[in-house]
């Protein structure tokens, strides 16, 4: 779902980066408002955790694939405007070290990834907890839906933008049809991840989870950091397994005959060291530096939006 360099013209890519600078600050402020210190101290390795799942592309048939987008995640245990800043870091840190996603399409990966899927995410889950209730079953069904219907949105997102301002000329509802049907498919598994994490969290420390901030936790001498860094971790191990497949968008892309992009990283292209010649150990470095820089800007970023608000 990360959009190449390419694909969207300059002004609707430039408006995309006005609404995704705009949402950030707004964000920013509304965090600083009401977030307790409890969220503040998982939030950098929450954010580890999602851009570790990012990385593990699952197959979705007919030689595509799909990975989390982790909006729905994010704002589900962070809350809706820290949620938004840290996915929104991520796909940051994504572009610019490892060109995942362009430089120019970096306000258009914002919005779609980080505050659409977030706020798509964050108005089912709170609707869905208003009407259903907030026992932990009804929270992780709940999730699931948010989690697949959040990256439905995001990709109906695109198709708006790519309508405005395509490089290509492509038969909008064709591509409309076909970037739902597999991203229906992608949120299906987004929904099993978000509903799976929700409910580990809720067992291990629900009172550290936004969306049951109310609930008193049975465990609470448990460190959910410690838990998010043993997951984050461990899947680390699993990137070199990854689907190689195209993703959702790349495949469209190629099948409508508009891939004509290519990113450039400032750092890392593709998630490789250099001077590596053994790929797993390559990927893995990688990922584990990736998260490295992701903790800590995320933390000195709201250490200094905190102390500055």
């Amino acid at each position: 779902m990360h959009v190449p360099d390419g694909f969207i013209n300059a002004p609707v890519s430039a408006t995309a980066g006005l609404i995704s600078v705009g949402s950030l600050w707004v964000s920013t402020k509304a965090s600083n408002k009401f977030l307790g210190d409890k969220f503040i101290a998982i939030a950098g390795m929450m954010s580890a955790l999602i851009f570790v799942l990012q990385m593990i592309n699952f197959p979705i048939g007919a030689g595509t694939s799909g990975h989390l987008l982790g909006g729905a995640l994010a704002v589900i245990i962070l809350g809706p405007s820290l949620g938004i800043v840290c996915v929104s870091i991520v796909v940051i840190i994504q572009a610019l070290i490892f060109a995942d996603g362009g430089l120019s399409a970096l306000g258009i990966n914002i919005l779609n990834i980080s505050i659409v899927t977030g706020l798509i995410g964050w108005f089912i889950i709170n609707t869905w907890k208003k009407i259903f209730g907030e026992k932990n079953f009804s929270l992780i069904l709940g999730s699931f839906v948010a989690g697949m219907l959040s990256v439905v949105m995001s990709s109906v997102a695109f198709v708006i933008e790519y309508a405005l301002g395509g490089t290509v000329s492509v038969a909008i509802g064709s591509v409309f049809i076909a970037m739902v049907t597999s991203h229906f498919l992608i949120g299906i598994g987004e929904g099993l991840i978000t509903a799976f994490i929700l409910n580990l969290f809720l067992k291990v420390r629900s009172d550290l989870v936004f969306i049951s901030i109310n609930k008193e936790s049975r465990h609470k001498t448990i460190h959910l950091k410690r838990i998010l860094i043993f997951l984050s971790l461990s899947l680390v191990l699993l990137v070199p397994f990854a689907s190689t497949s195209p993703d959702g968008l790349e495949s469209i892309a190629k099948e409508f005959s508009f891939d004509n992009s290519e990113n450039t990283a400032i750092l890392l292209e593709d998630y490789s060291m250099p001077l590596i010649s053994n790929n797993f150990i390559s990927i893995i470095l990688s990922t584990i530096l990736g998260v490295s820089i992701l903790v800590v800007l995320i933390n000195l970023y709201l250490n200094l939006t905190r102390k500055n608000p």
